[in-house]
């Protein structure tokens, strides 16, 4: 068992097809949460229904891709450093550039094209916010909050991709080991200091004005533990460990008191919500031979969460929920079930022709700014999206 778990847990290409699985189930939660307010509105689908709520907790699927993308993303910086013995940040930031921005910038240009047509409402601050990516600090009541507003976990993510790279390369691989555990902990205790007191809205005012669980200083924490994931199974005494005591029992506890933990939320809620999910997301890593992993590995599942960034990014323009006002700017493109094949055909289209093509070149560009060694894991095939 132990020499199948490290043989999948770190390939040398960096693919592990258990967590296209798990990315699929985490953008088909946050879809069912965007569509939620149209599908369960009155005169919809079950009106006034629990599954109304229920269809809320799909926004878990967030938590469920900050832990896979700190997981897979140090995973790399590792996997980079044991193969050519030191972490190239220019050739990593030039592979993100290329990974992140295409399809991102596609989706912004297209929604600009709609407001000067007249078709949907954004206001110049949430453009920017997103171009910048701070759309996640800004006031919550800006024009276009639907249409922009699922990019404050994109904003997230990059605010991670420019601290926690560095950090590693500074700190080296021994001490980060302690240092993630250490910074997320902080995090934590700022969060509950935070929520109590709302210390920084009394210096900052406008930070009072937006959404407090966006921002990153309350969420990176959720990244973090996906490092210390990867960080712990980099260890060979660790991964061994580890896939002794995430067998099937303990992994079926586990997602009983994540269950537990989303439901009846006891104190530092999300800190072990955050913890648990990367314990869910290593025991199937390491075990995939289990139900569950052939399941996560089906080829549906696994379709899927190829094009999990491009459905994250694309999803909201034809699913306003979030209580958007009817009439639809859209009309019949935003209502069942005609938004639900938009959604897939052009989040096909964006992974086939923007997302695949600019990976590739990133990696030529990324391959030709230092001399050659052997070849770096291809995180294109990694990258999980929050939405």
């Amino acid at each position: 068992m132990s020499g199948i778990a490290d043989h999948r847990a770190i390939r040398p290409s960096g693919y592990l097809p258990t967590l296209d699985g798990w990315r699929a189930i985490a953008i088909l939660g946050v879809m069912i949460c965007h569509a939620s307010d149209g599908l369960f509105q009155t005169g919809g689908i079950y009106p006034n229904s629990q599954l109304r709520a229920i269809a809320g907790h799909g926004a878990l699927g967030v938590d469920i891709f900050f832990g896979i993308s700190g997981f897979l993303i140090c995973s790399c910086l590792l996997a980079e450093h044991r193969q050519n013995g030191v972490i190239n940040l220019k050739r990593f930031y030039v592979r993100r550039f290329f990974r992140i921005l295409p399809p991102y910038m596609t989706y912004l240009a297209g929604l600009l094209i709609l407001a000067v047509l007249g078709l949907v409402t954004i206001s110049p601050s949430a453009w920017w916010s997103c171009l910048l990516f701070f759309r996640n600090y800004l006031p919550d009541e800006s024009g276009g909050t639907f249409y922009t507003g699922h990019f404050w976990s994109l904003a997230v993510e990059e605010h991670f991709y420019l601290i926690w790279p560095g950090l590693l390369v500074f700190a080296g691989i021994p001490r980060a080991r302690r240092m993630v555990v250490a910074l997320a902990g902080m995090i934590a205790v700022w969060r509950v200091w935070e929520f109590r007191h709302q210390w920084s809205a009394h210096l900052i005012p406008a930070l009072g004005m937006c959404r407090w669980d966006w921002r990153t200083d309350i969420r990176l924490d959720g990244l973090l533990w996906g490092c210390w994931m990867a960080l712990l199974l980099a260890d060979t005494v660790w991964r061994e460990r580890l896939t002794r005591w995430l067998s099937p029992p303990v992994w079926i506890g586990l997602v009983a008191s994540f269950v537990a933990c989303t439901y009846y939320k006891p104190p530092l809620a999300w800190t072990w919500q955050s913890i648990v999910i990367v314990l869910i997301l290593a025991g199937t890593v390491l075990r995939p031979q289990t139900l569950a992993g052939l399941i996560l590995e089906s080829p549906p599942l696994r379709w899927v969460g190829r094009m999990s960034y491009s459905l994250y990014l694309w999803n909201s323009l034809f699913f306003p929920g979030m209580g958007y006002p009817r009439p639809l700017p859209l009309g019949n493109l935003q209502a069942l079930p005609i938004n639900v094949f938009l959604v897939f055909a052009f989040a096909s289209l964006s992974y086939h022709f923007v997302e695949r093509p600019l990976i590739r070149l990133g990696h030529s560009l990324a391959s030709s700014t230092s001399p050659k060694t052997k070849e770096s894991p291809r995180e294109g095939h990694l990258t999980a999206r929050a939405a």
